[in-house]
């Protein structure tokens, strides 16, 4: 993540609830303040991981012809790891 530091002016009640909000929640001062900037809408939720479905789910059907039983026939196992 590419990361900029945002010096901000905030009065020492502001200071001592974040500090204290962060403690309870057990993350870091700049961890929290980022979650309430996604939930207000300033910036967006983090992408999600790919599942390795996600990668290649548009492959999914796309090739034509070949064998459609290639898991049930024992044919198609013959001289398989040999």
């Amino acid at each position: 993540m590419n990361t900029e530091t945002l010096a901000i002016r905030i009065s020492k009640s502001e200071r001592t609830a974040i500090r204290k909000r962060a403690k309870q929640e057990k993350l870091s001062q700049g961890d929290l303040v980022r979650r309430a900037l996604r939930a207000y809408g300033v910036t967006p939720e983090p992408a999600k991981a790919k599942t390795g479905y996600d990668v290649i789910k548009h492959l999914i059907g796309s090739c034509k012809g070949g064998s459609t039983d290639l898991a049930t026939n024992p044919k198609h196992m013959e001289g398989y790891g040999r």
